[in-house]
């Protein structure tokens, strides 16, 4: 789904954190499907749920950088 965002420039700051953000997103992502080969639902819950959570900050703070 493409939704158009139309928010002013990020700064380099703003960039820097949500680059970071991506980057421990990626990593949570990397160690559910770890977790999910090896038959961890507990832990693999527990990664999903800081995953998400993650995602709605980042998506909470470029809603807001308006």
């Amino acid at each position: 789904m493409n939704v158009p965002i139309t928010t002013a420039p990020m700064t380099v700051a703003e960039r820097r954190a949500a680059l970071r953000r991506l980057v421990a997103l990626f990593g949570l992502m990397n160690t559910m499907i770890e977790l999910s080969a090896h038959g961890a639902p507990r832990s693999m819950a527990e990664h999903a749920t800081a995953a998400r959570d993650l995602v709605g900050e980042l998506v909470a703070d470029l809603a807001a950088a308006r």
